[in-house]
Protein backbone atom coordinates (compact mmCIF):
# COMPACT_ATOMS: atom_id res chain seq x y z
CA UNK A 1 0.00 0.00 0.00
CA UNK A 2 1.82 3.30 -1.08
CA UNK A 3 0.99 6.62 1.37
CA UNK A 4 2.91 9.03 -1.14
CA UNK A 5 -0.04 12.18 -0.92
CA UNK A 6 -1.52 10.78 2.37
CA UNK A 7 -0.04 12.94 4.16
CA UNK A 8 1.62 17.22 3.93
CA UNK A 9 5.08 17.84 4.36
CA UNK A 10 5.94 19.97 7.75
CA UNK A 11 7.01 23.35 6.88
CA UNK A 12 10.61 23.67 7.16
CA UNK A 13 11.85 24.32 10.60
CA UNK A 14 8.26 23.34 11.90
CA UNK A 15 8.45 22.02 15.90
CA UNK A 16 7.39 18.37 15.37
CA UNK A 17 3.86 17.59 17.58
CA UNK A 18 3.92 16.39 20.82
CA UNK A 19 2.56 13.71 19.75
CA UNK A 20 3.77 10.67 21.39
CA UNK A 21 2.00 11.24 25.07
CA UNK A 22 -1.34 11.95 23.00
CA UNK A 23 -0.71 8.03 20.73
CA UNK A 24 0.62 6.06 24.20
CA UNK A 25 -2.36 7.43 25.78
CA UNK A 26 -4.62 6.00 22.80
CA UNK A 27 -2.77 2.70 22.99
CA UNK A 28 -3.28 2.36 26.52
CA UNK A 29 -6.83 2.98 26.25
CA UNK A 30 -7.05 0.35 23.38
CA UNK A 31 -5.27 -2.06 25.00
CA UNK A 32 -7.44 -1.75 28.16
CA UNK A 33 -10.55 -2.04 25.83
CA UNK A 34 -9.11 -4.82 24.07
CA UNK A 35 -9.16 -6.60 27.23
CA UNK A 36 -12.49 -5.63 28.87
CA UNK A 37 -13.96 -6.99 25.30
CA UNK A 38 -12.08 -10.38 26.08
CA UNK A 39 -13.32 -10.54 29.56
CA UNK A 40 -16.96 -9.97 28.25
CA UNK A 41 -16.43 -12.28 25.35
CA UNK A 42 -14.98 -15.11 27.93
CA UNK A 43 -18.44 -14.43 29.78
CA UNK A 44 -20.65 -15.31 27.11
CA UNK A 45 -19.36 -18.70 27.18
CA UNK A 46 -20.83 -19.03 30.65
CA UNK A 47 -23.91 -18.36 29.67
CA UNK A 48 -24.39 -15.90 32.97
CA UNK A 49 -26.39 -13.11 32.45
CA UNK A 50 -25.81 -11.27 35.04
CA UNK A 51 -22.31 -11.42 34.85
CA UNK A 52 -22.57 -10.62 30.97
CA UNK A 53 -24.24 -7.72 31.53
CA UNK A 54 -22.18 -6.14 34.00
CA UNK A 55 -19.24 -6.70 31.90
CA UNK A 56 -21.02 -5.17 28.73
CA UNK A 57 -21.71 -2.00 30.64
CA UNK A 58 -17.80 -1.93 31.66
CA UNK A 59 -16.85 -2.44 27.71
CA UNK A 60 -19.71 0.33 27.15
CA UNK A 61 -18.94 3.04 29.59
CA UNK A 62 -14.80 2.54 28.58
CA UNK A 63 -15.89 3.26 24.82
CA UNK A 64 -17.89 6.45 25.68
CA UNK A 65 -14.94 7.67 28.62
CA UNK A 66 -12.34 6.78 25.41
CA UNK A 67 -13.88 9.19 22.89
CA UNK A 68 -12.39 12.42 24.04
CA UNK A 69 -8.63 10.84 23.56
CA UNK A 70 -9.57 9.13 20.08
CA UNK A 71 -10.68 13.17 19.25
CA UNK A 72 -7.63 14.05 20.40
CA UNK A 73 -5.58 11.07 18.30
CA UNK A 74 -7.60 12.18 15.05
CA UNK A 75 -7.47 15.90 15.73
CA UNK A 76 -3.14 15.46 16.00
CA UNK A 77 -3.33 13.28 13.06
CA UNK A 78 -5.23 15.92 11.50
CA UNK A 79 -2.61 18.68 12.33
CA UNK A 80 -0.04 16.07 10.68
CA UNK A 81 -1.84 16.12 7.60
CA UNK A 82 -2.16 12.29 7.93
CA UNK A 83 -5.35 10.46 6.98
CA UNK A 84 -4.83 7.44 9.23
CA UNK A 85 -2.27 6.09 11.24
CA UNK A 86 0.31 4.57 8.50
CA UNK A 87 0.37 7.58 7.11
CA UNK A 88 1.20 9.78 10.19
CA UNK A 89 3.71 7.22 11.17
CA UNK A 90 5.75 7.99 7.48
CA UNK A 91 5.34 11.34 8.77
CA UNK A 92 6.64 11.13 11.97
CA UNK A 93 9.57 9.30 10.81
CA UNK A 94 9.66 11.71 7.62
CA UNK A 95 10.63 14.53 10.32
CA UNK A 96 12.32 12.13 12.57
CA UNK A 97 9.86 11.55 15.54
CA UNK A 98 10.86 7.06 15.62
CA UNK A 99 9.51 7.02 18.99
CA UNK A 100 6.38 8.57 17.85
CA UNK A 101 6.05 6.70 14.65
CA UNK A 102 6.87 3.40 16.16
CA UNK A 103 3.61 4.01 18.56
CA UNK A 104 1.52 5.21 15.80
CA UNK A 105 2.37 1.99 13.87
CA UNK A 106 1.67 0.00 17.69
CA UNK A 107 -1.70 1.40 17.68
CA UNK A 108 -2.80 1.06 14.44
CA UNK A 109 -2.07 -2.93 14.81
CA UNK A 110 -4.03 -2.69 18.41
CA UNK A 111 -6.89 -0.69 16.94
CA UNK A 112 -6.92 -3.81 14.08
CA UNK A 113 -6.39 -6.63 16.83
CA UNK A 114 -9.40 -4.54 18.43
CA UNK A 115 -12.00 -4.62 15.92
CA UNK A 116 -10.80 -8.39 15.01
CA UNK A 117 -12.24 -9.37 18.85
CA UNK A 118 -15.11 -6.93 18.41
CA UNK A 119 -16.65 -8.61 14.84
CA UNK A 120 -15.81 -11.75 16.99
CA UNK A 121 -17.46 -10.70 20.20
CA UNK A 122 -20.56 -9.16 17.93
CA UNK A 123 -21.17 -12.87 16.12
CA UNK A 124 -20.56 -14.64 19.83
CA UNK A 125 -23.56 -12.47 21.05
CA UNK A 126 -25.73 -12.76 17.88
CA UNK A 127 -25.36 -16.29 18.25
CA UNK A 128 -26.08 -16.28 22.30
CA UNK A 129 -29.05 -14.22 21.29
CA UNK A 130 -30.08 -16.63 19.00
CA UNK A 131 -29.63 -19.68 21.18
CA UNK A 132 -31.88 -17.53 23.77
CA UNK A 133 -34.70 -16.39 21.56
CA UNK A 134 -35.01 -20.43 20.17
CA UNK A 135 -35.09 -21.82 23.94
CA UNK A 136 -37.56 -19.26 24.94
CA UNK A 137 -39.83 -19.80 21.90
CA UNK A 138 -39.12 -23.86 22.50
CA UNK A 139 -40.62 -23.22 26.32
CA UNK A 140 -43.33 -21.42 24.79
CA UNK A 141 -44.68 -23.89 22.51
CA UNK A 142 -44.53 -26.32 25.32
CA UNK A 143 -46.57 -24.00 27.14
CA UNK A 144 -43.82 -23.59 29.93
CA UNK A 145 -45.17 -20.49 31.50
CA UNK A 146 -45.99 -19.04 35.12
CA UNK A 147 -48.95 -16.63 36.04
CA UNK A 148 -48.76 -15.52 31.85
CA UNK A 149 -44.85 -15.08 31.86
CA UNK A 150 -42.31 -16.90 30.12
CA UNK A 151 -40.13 -18.50 32.59
CA UNK A 152 -36.78 -17.44 31.42
CA UNK A 153 -34.65 -18.80 33.78
CA UNK A 154 -33.60 -21.07 31.03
Amino acid sequence: MSIAGQFRPLPHGAKPLPVASILQQGLNLVEDLSQKLQTLDSLMLTGKPNEISAAATVVETALKSASPAFAEIAGAMGQLGACNLAAAAAQLRQIEEEDAAGLAEALRFALARFAKRSAGANRRAQQLNRGLNAALKTLQALGVQESGRLIAEA
